[in-house]
């Protein structure tokens, strides 16, 4: 059931797969407008179909994270739909190509655009997306990023893993910038989850991998706007409680 009364906002970038899929589902379920964001526009509309036919609302904005015309350009379609925000949730990363995975690649044999894009999807793009919005986002206003749970950063992860580890930075820094405003920010970072593209490229483990669900939950209880939690990362396992790690 959606409640239609509710005139909440959120916009989510990696929308159209994984857990920014499952996160994008779950909160117009909760009566959230949802902005979809991601590159492919026939992959978004096939989630924005899934929140409509369920009674929900989503708008479709195609965009490259990678780069900063393309992100500008999504921002700027943004404004001209609303003036307010509620809710800004981060998820969108690369660890993989189109058909190929990262893991065991070394450091050095990567190639340099993929770096490139690694960074620019994982942290600059949140950052400026944050920078871009925030002015929209009154008291009780979220922001929510997703990091991720390493054994190790090493062979083939090292650019995804500088990614995450710094986004949870720019969650605890943006939470105290923003600690008078009123506007909560919080990181949630889970280990392996069964998306589609970890079943594709790691089957094996598909039965140790948490549900994108369990993560989509996580994200609806931080969004709620009784819930004035802020400046926490937040480890989801597939058989834990989330756990608040340590930062130092």
């Amino acid at each position: 059931m959606h409640n239609s009364s509710v005139n909440k906002v959120a916009i989510i970038t990696g929308a159209s797969t994984g857990i920014g899929q499952s996160v994008s589902i779950a909160l117009s379920q909760q009566g959230f407008k949802i902005f979809l964001l991601a590159r492919s526009k026939e992959k978004l509309t096939f989630v924005s179909n899934l929140i409509t036919n369920e009674g929900g609302e989503a708008i479709v904005i195609p965009v490259d994270l990678s780069s900063v015309t393309s992100l500008n350009n999504a921002v700027t379609a943004i404004k001209k739909h609303v003036h307010h925000i509620d809710l800004l949730a981060n998820i969108a990363g690369i660890w993989h190509g189109i058909d190929d995975v990262y893991a065991e690649r070394l450091f050095e044999s990567f190639d340099q655009q993929i770096i490139l894009d690694t960074l620019s999807v994982g942290i600059i793009a949140p950052t400026l997306l944050a920078h871009a919005l925030i002015p929209l986002m009154k008291k009780g206003s979220k922001i929510i990023n997703l990091s991720g749970t390493f054994e190790n950063g090493a062979k083939g992860w090292l650019p995804y893993y500088i990614s995450k580890r710094a986004i949870e930075d720019l969650s605890i820094g943006l939470a105290q910038e923003l600690f008078d405003k009123g506007i909560q920010v919080n990181c949630i970072s889970p280990s392996d989850t069964a998306t589609e593209s970890y079943a594709k490229y790691f089957p094996q483990y598909m039965n140790e991998a948490i549900s994108p669900k369990k993560i989509a939950d996580m994200f609806i209880k931080l969004s709620n706007s009784s819930d004035l939690t802020t400046g926490k990362v937040f480890v989801m396992k597939k058989d834990n409680e989330p756990l608040e790690k340590f930062h130092a």
